[in-house]
């Protein structure tokens, strides 16, 4: 299926993925010779009373679909990050994300991933930095006055931001 003109104006796209069973944010940049835009984002929602496999499916469709639309040159998740106390959390992240590296690999498209502690030292200078604070970096970044919500979003948009640079597609 051939781009749409919007879709054709940017240089490079990067689709950031921040993954979970109830809630798997994501957020599609695009990229201009300097800076770039938020294309699209949300976060793609499963229901408890579902069992895993379908939760699963409606996750992989979802990201197949942004995938087929938005055709992004690269796809960034966020490493895997997991209390001790929540170990059944490991499983279920891990089981999110074969799905999306299913869904990328099948279309040839290259997945890095991006630990939290990173995404948060590079965009604000403190890897510690709250959830407020690198969601008002992306802001800036992106020159947007609107909150990106949900939250699982705006840290999918900063890790598109993140591979995007690192890649050399995106300077701010």
């Amino acid at each position: 299926m051939p781009l749409t003109a919007e879709q054709e104006k940017y240089r490079h796209r990067a689709l950031g993925i921040d993954p979970g069973l109830a809630a798997t944010g994501f957020a599609v940049i695009g990229a201009f010779k300097q800076g770039g835009e938020l294309c699209t984002y949300g976060a793609i929602k499963t229901s408890p009373s579902h069992s895993t496999p379908q939760r699963l499916q409606k996750i992989y469709l979802g990201v197949c679909d942004l995938i087929d639309t938005w055709k992004p040159d690269v796809v960034v998740l966020e490493d895997v990050y997991v209390l001790d106390k929540f170990p059944n959390a490991a499983v279920q992240l891990g089981e999110v994300r074969g799905v999306l590296y299913l869904a990328a690999q099948e279309r040839g498209i290259e997945v890095f991933t991006i630990r939290p502690t990173e995404v948060k030292s590079c965009l604000t200078g403190n890897g510690r930095a709250s959830k407020e604070q690198v969601s008002q970096a992306v802001k800036r970044m992106l020159n947007r006055r609107e909150d990106i919500k949900p939250d699982h979003a705006s840290d999918a948009a900063a890790l598109a931001l993140m591979v995007l640079s690192r890649k050399g597609y995106f300077n701010w």
